[in-house]
């Protein structure tokens, strides 16, 4: 039988309602504070910092041929090059020339690319989270680095940045927050620059991109046009400006792939650490089209096999011997190195696309090296590829692209990515683009100048000699004349 509550028990319901409802207010209100005021917080904190040696510390003074010119070399994250060629046919980036592609590594990842284009050291891993063979465990996780990228927090893309504007993953959240205040620190810093050399990061580009897709970051990129333009008109010397960026985006919506269930339905332990035979780790980072998988060496060819039946799975690669294999729906390759030349092998069927070039080099080629193509060659064969320059790229990602390469690194296929489960999320799911895979959507970032033109295809070398050039420039008091 139903019984009426007692006053008490009303009482005590009123009080604990009205304790919901401060809570609720007050968790709306920390809210708006937190999305209006943390990106003024954070860039005051963290993007007005000198990232590189102090000026007391530069040696010797500059000459007056130096001094009144400033080179600004200007990494954008995430920037097709299809975009960037747009704008500048729509009239943006006035006085640039016209910008060439500049293919990434693989995988078509920040950490890696940026520290191969600016030769900053191997970053640790690919991503964030990575799997330390000797120490037998995941390293790079830390929740409030994550969030906020503590400004303590090491530097593997190049020793000497003056301007990092990425606020860590919190940038992923609220991308037009960060943009106002990113692109405002930014124009400050380089007129206060007393240098000749700024060297500035942007990665809010690539938060945009994820987010909210192809258009949005136009609009982001048209107001860098004219922020770029302010800042030359009111820097009080010449200036030359390289902006490049580290990878493309498919601009996309992307499903996401789980390749652990079908692992582990194959007798496989999905684990944070190996501790028997038949055990792999596997990281989940962000939402990209690219997955690092670790495990015993062993497994890899029976894990690449079940692997290629999954949806969504391009291929995967992974070392046999002084071999590269490559496992994926379209077949079974073989990528062997000797000195600077490849032989890529069709074993059953093609995975790379690759049979017919492969056919018309080595008709080309009279060296008598067996099928072993120089490297430039098959550059120039392949740099408008599907897959650009995929022998070199894929030979690096599992030898010299980090210090600790995974066993098996997975391409998936154009409107699929990898990542953690909130990824099905529907708020999450909605996300408009990503990259890493070895596809050239993915794979091409742009580079232009505005001092001189470039080329139309780019390896990720060559942002290194920009700065070298840029340095012996320097060093002589001459004007930044690079690419030669």
């Amino acid at each position: 039988m139903w019984m009426a509550p007692k006053f008490e028990d009303k009482m005590l319901m009123k009080r604990y309602l009205r304790i919901a409802f401060i809570l609720i207010i007050g968790s709306i209100c920390l809210g708006i504070v937190i999305i209006n005021f943390l990106p003024n917080i954070w860039f005051q904190r963290h993007l007005n910092k000198n990232w590189n040696v102090s000026e007391a510390e530069s040696p010797g003074e500059p000459s007056s041929s130096q001094a009144d010119r400033l080179c600004l070399i200007f990494a954008l994250d995430g920037v097709s090059y299809d975009v960037m060629e747009e704008l500048h046919t729509e009239g943006y980036f006035q006085g640039f020339y016209a910008p060439g592609r500049l293919v990434s590594t693989f995988p078509s990842l920040t950490r890696p690319a940026f520290s191969r284009m600016l030769i900053g050291g191997k970053p640790f891993g690919y991503e964030r989270l990575y799997f330390d063979f000797e120490e037998n465990r995941l390293k790079g996780f830390n929740l409030v680095k994550k969030l906020f990228l503590s400004e303590t927090e090491p530097l593997d893309y190049h020793p000497k940045l003056h301007f990092l504007g990425f606020p860590g993953y919190i940038a992923y959240v609220f991308p037009d927050k960060f943009t106002r205040t990113a692109i405002g620190s930014f124009k400050k810093r380089v007129i206060a620059f007393k240098g000749t050399e700024f060297i500035a990061y942007m990665g809010i580009s690539d938060a945009i991109a994820h987010i909210e897709g192809r258009q949005a970051q136009k609009a982001f990129l048209k107001k860098i046009s004219s922020m770029l333009d302010e800042t030359r008109n009111e820097l009080g010397r010449l200036l030359d400006v390289v902006v490049f960026s580290d990878h493309g985006s498919n601009y996309v919506r992307n499903q996401r792939v789980d390749l652990a269930p079908v692992l582990v339905e194959g007798g496989f332990r999905d684990v944070t650490k190996l501790e028997s035979p038949r055990d792999f780790v596997l990281p989940r980072n962000g939402f990209v089209s690219v997955a690092a998988l670790y495990t015993h060496q062993k497994n890899a060819s029976t894990i690449a096999t079940l692997l290629a039946d999954i949806e969504g799975v391009d291929f995967s690669v992974y070392l046999s011997g002084q071999s590269i294999m490559v496992n994926g729906s379209a077949g079974v390759a073989r990528i062997n190195r000797r000195g600077k030349r490849y032989q890529y092998t069709s074993i059953d069927g093609d995975p790379l696309k690759l049979a017919e070039i492969n056919k018309r080099l080595m008709q080309m080629d009279q060296s008598g090296e067996q099928g072993f193509i120089l490297a430039d060659a098959w550059w120039q064969a392949t740099k408008h590829h599907t897959y650009p320059d995929p022998l070199h790229r894929i030979w690096e990602g599992l030898h010299d692209l980090v210090q600790h390469p995974a066993t098996l690194l997975v391409s998936f296929k154009d409107g699929y990515a990898f990542g953690p489960a909130m990824f099905d999320q529907p708020i999450i799911s909605s996300r408009k683009g990503t990259h890493g895979a070895l596809l050239d959507t993915h794979s091409n970032g742009f580079l232009m100048c505005d001092f001189m033109p470039v080329k139309r295809y780019n390896l990720p070398e060559t942002i290194a000699r920009l700065l070298a050039g840029a340095a012996e420039a320097k060093q002589k008091g001459l004007k930044i004349e690079l690419l030669n």
